[in-house]
């Protein structure tokens, strides 16, 4: 077949990559990095502002192959509405990276339940959702992979952040488990645990009580994306980026956890600003 042939350029051209949290930090990160490998970009973000600066920078990359949804990931209609675009505009999605996610820091009887359920919305179904859903078109296209963006939060507990850590375990779990099944399918998962990164997750958290240790040991987003892109398409099952955070990492799998669970809660709690004695107050989501 000619190499002029329409056919086969688009089979040869790198499919699409539909990035969650794409607006900013490690989410816009890694739309960038799969950009400059050439792949196409879906983006989506609540914020239209960050989305137009995003798919520009991408499109500088990938040839003009980058498009924005801005939406509310838990609007009811929200996977409906991914589903549409990806219709409409054709394309080969070769990539998912569900980034999207959400912290809140306090004493658990100290933050709504409200914020608790948003946590557990946008980290663990949100995923579920989107990914069941897009999964037949991976399937569908060929080789094709699937980046979920954990956290070493996920490989202990830690008090102060009970449902975020326990949403980031199971965001872990559950990616390992679908790898397994998706062994022979074509479609490869990988799960990557940053631990301090150095964006404005703190703020939006509402744990800037941590940003002396972001600064001390937190890393870039784009080295993140560059050590997450590269785990993925090398066939990795999860990746922890940096050079001190893998150590951490293992020590948190390997030694007793009553001793790594108090370690890591008393850096939270030490920092947590003092609430009221009724247990009010809690970290803005």
């Amino acid at each position: 077949m000619s190499s002029s042939d329409p056919q086969a350029a688009h089979a040869a051209e790198p499919g699409y990559a539909l990035v969650t949290g794409a607006g900013q930090g490690i989410g816009r990160a890694i739309a960038l990095e799969l950009a400059a490998r050439g792949h196409g970009i879906i983006a989506i973000a609540r914020t239209s502002t960050a989305l137009e600066e995003v798919v520009r920078l991408c499109n500088a990359r990938n040839g003009g192959r980058s498009m924005a949804l801005e939406l509310d990931l838990l609007a009811p209609d929200a996977i409906d509405r991914i589903e549409s675009v990806i219709d409409k505009a054709g394309v080969r999605l070769t990539v998912l990276v569900n980034n999207a996610g959400q912290a809140v820091w306090g004493r658990f009887d100290g933050l709504s339940m409200m914020d608790h359920r948003r946590v557990m919305e946008l980290n663990m179904r949100v995923p579920l959702d989107l990914t069941h859903r897009l999964l037949p078109r991976l399937r569908a296209n060929g080789s094709s992979y699937i980046l979920n963006v954990g956290s070493m939060s996920g490989y202990t507990a830690i008090a102060t952040l009970a449902t975020y850590s326990g949403s980031k375990a199971f965001l872990l779990r559950w990616s390992r488990s679908l790898r397994m099944e998706l062994r022979g399918s074509g479609v490869r998962v990988c799960c990557v645990c940053p631990g301090s990164v150095i964006t404005g997750f703190t703020q939006r958290a509402g744990m800037q009580a941590m940003d002396d240790l972001a600064r001390k040991f937190g890393i870039s987003p784009e080295r993140v994306a560059r050590t997450a892109v590269r785990a993925l398409f090398s066939g990795r099952a999860e990746v922890v980026p940096g050079f001190l955070d893998p150590i951490m990492a293992w020590a948190l799998v390997n030694l007793p956890s009553g001793i790594t669970e108090r370690i890591a809660s008393a850096i939270y709690l030490d920092r947590l600003p003092t609430i009221p004695a009724d247990g009010a107050g809690k970290a803005p989501s």
